[in-house]
């Protein structure tokens, strides 16, 4: 693909050309000059002959919504920019096919005007974009936050290495201890990854030392992962972690395959209802949740569907509300509530793995194959089914979740078969049943109850390969003990304005095998007086001393947050006290807040008091540069004295060299703006480029448009000049995306000069060198601004609109006051 270089000139002239639509270009008014500039030619400067014709890279937006970079021709002086028919569909507009068989255009490409209707068009040549202002009957109806998948970027081949490193030294001061009176613990957390052909290959590896056990290397997992956009898909090889959709999750090495929601638009990523009804006019549809509007838009006469509605958390029923083109309104209520396992009507879920167990503390790995698929029917069914085939051993699952009035319940049987060596086939069943409702009147919010019976002989695939373990061991299989009933349950309750909210939660379970059980419940209340925040909480445990003991404990927890200034910058105050069986048990009380330029520097003191008559004080202090976190702290109670020193931090090697950062996250990008040292991205200040203008971001959304725009307020006087300073990128999941600013690393040259009979040189002047090229300008008062690497020994002046005239300075002096730049 061509692409001629823009110069200077034409950005300068672009700029003039396009500030509106395309248009005619704008003139410049030379009566506002004085004396000889007065006579100056400008023409030049709205000529629209000098804008190359070509084809460019240019990020596109349609009614302020990028739709991605597209590959335009510029043609006819800049008048006439044509995109190529591949890309049409990936506009969002709305293409009359019998239109365009009547254009006179060639079979490849395509007038934007004659797409565009009663539209408008900005093309921004310093900036590389083109803005269209198209009405919006004329768009096509795309979801919030979907980006064409021929816009994703996979990035560029690299290597990443994030590590968290933490040294400990413990000197302990109990007499009775003494084998451990010394203790040095180091711990470093690897992720390690290499992304090559579209491919990214992943680590995450720790290492462990302590004086008295010696170092362990310890691997969690490894794979390679790449994603599938034509299935909205991510295939993943190696050691890693099945799904905990349906099933319990469990580290196996093999191979996974699964649907990839952050490929679909925001509205799909989770269950919403799809509003539909009919219009009888050009109507205004409203939609409110909780009182707070979610959507707003105008219908055409007839049935009408509206599918993009956002997910929300707390759920709620949609009251919609139609108004005609003649005021009458009409309204109705879609119910609104929402379980795990709920997709969006005409949506379909699926996560296959196959491979082998490998399951920590098991000798036991087998083969195993598993598959799920969810489906939403339509907006109150959604259907969801589960298998595990593995060796001895299979489970299938079946399950519904309904979007009711009442509230959204979930309900799944499971089966499942596991044969032992000497015994005989375990067969048993698992039962389910889940609810979510929240209820404005109230404000109640049952985010989530749910209850689980599992029969005797049912059993999971991880308890199955447990049990093996154990027989194996040569224990009874008649005490092997595992889950029977399984209750969980939370509901916040808003209290209204001012009043707080209140909150409860609990569990339960009980066990076959065994006479243990556990629960917890808690209850708490939160709410705020003035600036101070304050929560009081009770719970009542109960929890298992060994096979025949348990014990139950009630706490209560109340805790205070104040938050002040500390010479300028924000801090907390914190106490929290517990009581355990109406006995005092311990209260903390705690300073911390951040300091310094962008908030660097973290501090967090705390004294900690325990019923045993003990105090522990410690410190802890986290700085952040711009490659690295580092951290310090100190604690020392009557019992032990502890120092400890971490950092956190990322280091990435591509072509362009080694970057550092504090963390990078899976998805992330590489600034490279040459000769722009100090410039930040997106106002912030802690994120600056280094001095080869270069700089890591170290977290970007996949799939989804993210802005970056780079500001050089803070650069050096020196510094390149940036030649459009924002980007849009949206990256597959896991790249390493390459982000390039055009710079022009020229050094600016502000001189005096005159003519030889001493008379000041026209204004608007063009400064070429020997060779023809473009250096600058004569500005006002017959200064002279021109760019190079280096000042040329002679600089040519152009006189007229022709250069008809010139006259040269040899040897120029780049003094500001100097009189010896006389052009001959």
């Amino acid at each position: 693909m061509i692409r001629p270089k823009v110069s200077r000139l034409a950005l300068i002239i672009g700029a003039l050309l396009y500030t509106g639509c395309l248009c005619y270009a704008a003139t410049f008014n030379t009566d506002f000059l004085a004396g000889e500039s007065a006579k100056a030619d400008l023409s030049r400067f709205y000529s629209t002959s000098e804008l190359p014709a070509g084809r460019y890279d240019i990020d596109i937006y349609l009614n302020n919504d990028w739709k991605g970079r597209f590959d335009i021709n510029i043609q006819n002086d800049g008048k006439d920019i044509y995109l190529f028919n591949e890309d049409l569909s990936r506009l969002g507009i709305k293409i009359d096919k019998n239109q365009l068989s009547e254009s006179n255009l060639s079979k490849d490409e395509i007038l934007l005007t004659k797409i565009i209707y009663e539209g408008t068009a900005n093309l921004d040549v310093p900036k590389l974009s083109l803005h269209l202002v198209v009405p919006q009957a004329y768009v096509k109806n795309e979801l919030k936050g979907y980006i064409d998948p021929a816009f994703w970027d996979r990035g560029i081949p690299g290597a990443m290495l994030s590590y968290n490193a933490n040294y400990y030294h413990t000197q302990n001061r109990n007499k009775q201890n003494r084998d451990h009176e010394n203790e040095d613990n180091v711990y470093v957390s690897l992720n390690s990854g290499l992304n090559l052909f579209g491919w990214q290959l992943r680590d995450q590896s720790s290492y462990h030392y302590t004086r008295s056990n010696g170092d362990k290397w310890s691997n969690n997992t490894r794979y390679l992962q790449r994603g599938i956009s034509s299935i909205n898909s991510e295939l993943r090889i190696g050691d890693s972690y099945t799904s905990s959709d349906l099933f319990d999750s469990f580290r196996f090495r093999g191979i996974n395959l699964k649907t990839d929601m952050r490929m679909y638009p925001d509205a799909w990523q989770g269950f919403s209802p799809i509003v539909r009804g009919v219009a009888q006019t050009n109507a205004l549809v409203k939609i409110t949740q909780n009182n707070v509007v979610i959507y707003q838009g105008n219908v055409p006469p007839g049935a009408f569907a509206i599918d993009t509605i956002l997910p929300t958390g707390s759920g709620g029923d949609l009251l919609v509300e139609v108004t005609e083109a003649d005021g009458r309104t009409n309204s109705f209520t879609v119910p609104f509530s929402s379980v795990p396992n709920m997709m969006k009507e005409g949506l379909g879920k699926y996560d296959i793995s196959a491979g082998k167990t490998h399951i920590a503390n098991s000798r036991y790995k087998p083969n195993f194959f598993q598959a799920s698929y969810q489906y939403g029917f339509n907006n109150v069914l959604t259907g969801y089914t589960g298998t595990i085939i593995s060796k001895d051993y299979y489970s299938l699952l079946l399950g519904s979740g309904f979007n009711l009035p009442i509230g959204a319940v979930s309900i799944d049987v499971s089966q499942s078969s596991a044969k032992f060596d000497n015994s005989p086939t375990m067969k048993g069943q698992s039962y389910k049943l889940a609810y979510s409702r929240y209820i404005p009147q109230t404000k109640t919010n049952f985010s989530l109850a749910a209850y689980r019976y599992s029969t005797k002989n049912y059993l999971t695939l991880i308890d199955a390969i447990d049990l093996h373990d154990w027989i194996s061991n040569g224990y009874n299989q008649q005490y092997y003990s595992h889950q029977k009933n399984t209750f969980n349950i939370n509901l916040n309750q808003n209290l209204g304005s001012g009043a707080g909210s209140l909150f409860l939660s609990g569990t339960f379970r009980d066990y076959w095998g065994t006479q243990n059980k556990s629960r917890e419940y808690q209850m708490g209340y939160s709410n705020s007086l003035g600036k101070v925040n304050y929560s009081l909480t009770a719970s009542r445990v109960r929890y298992n001393i060994n096979e025949t003991e348990s014990k139950e404990e009630q706490r209560y927890y109340l805790m205070l947050s104040i938050p002040f200034e500390l010479f300028g910058y924000p801090a907390y105050l914190t106490n929290n006290i517990s009581v355990n069986e109406s006995h005092y048990d311990n209260s903390n009380v705690g300073l911390s807040g951040s300091a310094g330029p962008s908030n660097r520097l973290n501090y967090h003191f705390n004294i900690s008091d325990q019923k045993s008559g003990s105090t522990t004080t410690s410190a802890n202090l986290t700085y952040k540069t711009s490659v690295s976190t580092l951290s310090s702290s100190y604690s020392q109670s009557t019992e032990y004295r502890q120092m400890g020193l971490g950092a956190i931090g990322s280091l990435v090697a591509y072509q362009g060299g080694i970057l550092a950062a504090n963390q990078v996250g899976e998805t992330f990008a590489i600034i490279d703006a040459p000769g722009t040292a100090n410039a930040s991205v997106n106002g912030d200040k802690s994120m600056v480029t280094n001095n080869s203008g270069k700089l890591l971001i170290p977290y970007l959304s996949p799939y989804r448009k993210n802005a970056i725009m780079l500001d050089t307020s803070e650069v050096s006087e020196d510094a390149a000049e940036l030649i459009g300073n924002i980007r849009d990128v949206a990256p597959y999941s896991g790249a390493i995306t390459h982000i390039g600013f055009k710079t022009d690393q020229r050094k600016t040259f502000v001189f005096y000069a005159a003519q030889a009979d001493g008379k000041p040189l026209p204004f608007g002047t063009e400064i070429v060198d020997s060779e023809g090229n473009s250096l600058g300008y004569v500005g006002q008062g017959s200064m002279v601004f021109l760019r190079a690497e280096k000042l040329p020994q002679q600089i040519y002046i152009r006189i007229g609109q022709l250069g008809e005239k010139s006259c040269t300075i040899n040897d120029p002096q780049p003094e500001m006051g100097s009189t010896a730049n006389i052009c001959r």
